[in-house]
């Protein structure tokens, strides 16, 4: 996945584009109940892998999908997602629009492994 720096926030109209997609809005609902695979986002949102990674891909620099290691049973990891978009808000009041990305707190073990696994 593609890294951004924290001061780089995505512009109303990539989060609203992407949130336009059914597909898009299929993964962070998924997402955000438990991690998912590629594989698992496909079978669960009825879409093909190869669309899946595209819209992880847009997800992930729009910075509202984050990626975790998951061991598996077998000795070997793999990748799976998590929603890290908790909300997103938009309001339009007294001639103004404003609008506002929250996002899910990422737990510090979760980034500590991600930053070590960059190295």
């Amino acid at each position: 996945m593609t890294e951004r720096s924290v001061s780089e926030e995505p512009d109303l109209a990539t989060v609203v584009d992407l949130i336009d997609d059914e597909h898009v809005r299929s993964i962070l609902a998924a997402t955000s109940a438990e991690p998912l695979s590629a594989t698992e986002l496909s079978e669960r949102c009825d879409v093909s892998p190869s669309s899946i990674y595209r819209r992880v891909e847009r997800l992930a620099e729009a910075d509202l999908l984050d990626d975790r290691t998951r061991p598996r049973a077998d000795g070997h990891h793999e990748t799976v997602y998590v929603a890290a978009l908790d909300r997103f808000e938009v309001r339009v009041s007294d001639g103004d629009l404003e609008w506002m990305v929250e996002r899910r707190h990422r737990d510090v073990a979760d980034e500590l492994t991600r930053m070590w696994g960059e190295l």
